[in-house]
């Protein structure tokens, strides 16, 4: 299980730099793997397991390690704060030599509100938004911190971007 407390979640993963701030669209290119689970929580770490011991088996391990953060953060994410009604789908894709990750559910126009500014304030400054969110973890009164989005993009140094059509939210990152 992975403890309450981020500052001891590290996953060893060494700060890389951004990579483009925009994804190239990948169009047609069928997924390499592609998981459709219903949104409980109950399925984040079995789920996680597979998918980290895939990634390494799979991809070399500056990529394994770097989307490990990414495919932890944004499922979990997917699960914690999706409708619940939907299920939750994780892809991932080769992209020439890195890999796209996409995590799609289903969220309430309000949480995509949320989402759109939360992910405005850590693209503008990842360093910024950590600071911000653990400053926010140890005051413990002002919330529950929005961690895992920022560690993608601070910890992983990997762009974040989202798609919504209808209820639908599409989370995804290229690593490479």
């Amino acid at each position: 299980m992975a403890s309450a407390d981020p500052r001891s979640r590290s996953s060893g993963v060494r700060r890389a730099e951004p990579v483009s701030a925009h994804l190239p669209v990948v169009l047609g290119a069928a997924p390499q793997l592609s998981i459709g689970m219903p949104a409980s929580e109950a399925l984040l770490e079995p789920t996680y397991a597979y998918l980290s011991a895939y990634c390494f088996a799979v991809f070399g391990p500056g990529v394994a390690q770097r989307l490990n953060v990414a495919v932890y953060e944004l499922f979990a994410n997917a699960l914690r704060h999706g409708s619940g009604q939907e299920d939750v789908r994780i892809e991932l894709r080769r992209f020439g030599s890195g890999v796209m990750l996409l995590v799609t559910n289903h969220a309430s126009a309000a949480h995509v509100e949320r989402l759109r500014k939360h992910l405005d304030r850590v693209q503008c400054s990842p360093k910024a938004a950590f600071n911000r969110e653990m400053s926010r973890f140890e005051a413990a009164g002002e919330g529950e911190p929005m961690l895992g989005i920022v560690r993608v993009a601070h910890e992983a140094g990997l762009a974040l971007h989202l798609r919504v059509e209808g209820g639908s939210v599409e989370m995804s990152t290229l690593c490479d």
